[in-house]
């Protein structure tokens, strides 16, 4: 009987790499120009609008629809919005009583064995991933070159930016002095609509709700601080 097994599971092995040796050679291969450099994009950057204010001109490159494997996507990354060179305050209205804003919660990722997020891959140059590192404040830029499922790269890295380690909050009264902005979270919607329905449900099955208030920016009350 242990004789049957063994070749049992020998068999098994081959056909299981002869099916992985197949998939291998159906991804493609995607030559990176000298110069240039790609990004994952998960939230607001799916957004060509967005993306484009950014680079400052208008994005004529390749765009992608893609996957990254070993993450999965969340509400969770928060950008506190008084800061040593930003002093202001912001409440919100609960009937009669302002309370205190401390910022705004924005999309994030984090590591997961059997995760996997749909977004879009971009070409940039490298002088323009400067500015995508300015406006991702509160991100770190990680290299994913080889987490696309699609795509194998050569002559360039692909990136994806994470938030920095710290950002989520756990305590239940601290997410309830964070909102997110209603503008921008349609922003998102918008976005991943514009890429059809297909990639529309699939953004919303591979992203955890979101447990943040959501509140428009015009409820906003702006005080500038001491």
């Amino acid at each position: 009987m242990k004789k049957y097994s063994n070749i049992f599971l020998a068999v098994l092995i081959l056909f299981s790499s002869f099916f992985l040796g197949i998939a291998a050679e159906q991804k493609s291969t995607l030559e990176i120009p000298e110069g240039f450099t790609g990004i994952f994009s998960y939230g607001s950057l799916i957004s060509v609008p967005s993306m484009e204010k950014t680079l400052g001109h208008k994005y004529e490159g390749p765009i992608h629809e893609v996957h990254l494997l070993g993450y999965e996507r969340v509400w969770t990354c928060v950008r506190p919005w008084r800061s040593s060179t930003r002093k202001f305050n912001a409440y919100v209205l609960r009937g009669e009583e302002r309370v205190p804003i401390l910022g705004a919660a924005e999309l994030n990722i984090y590591p997961k064995k059997t995760g996997k997020i749909n977004g879009v891959l971009y070409l940039i140059t490298d002088d323009e991933l400067l500015s995508f590192d300015q406006r991702e404040r509160g991100y770190q830029r990680i290299d994913v070159t080889d987490k696309i499922e699609e795509i194998s790269f050569s002559g360039g890295k692909v990136y994806v930016y994470e938030g920095l380690p710290g950002s989520p909050l756990d305590s239940s009264e601290e997410k309830g002095i964070y909102i997110l902005i209603k503008e921008f979270f349609d922003m998102v919607n918008e976005a991943c609509d514009s890429r059809g329905e297909d990639f529309r449900k699939e953004f919303d099955r591979t992203t955890r709700p979101c447990e943040y208030e959501v509140v428009p920016y015009e409820n906003i009350i702006w005080d500038k601080g001491n």
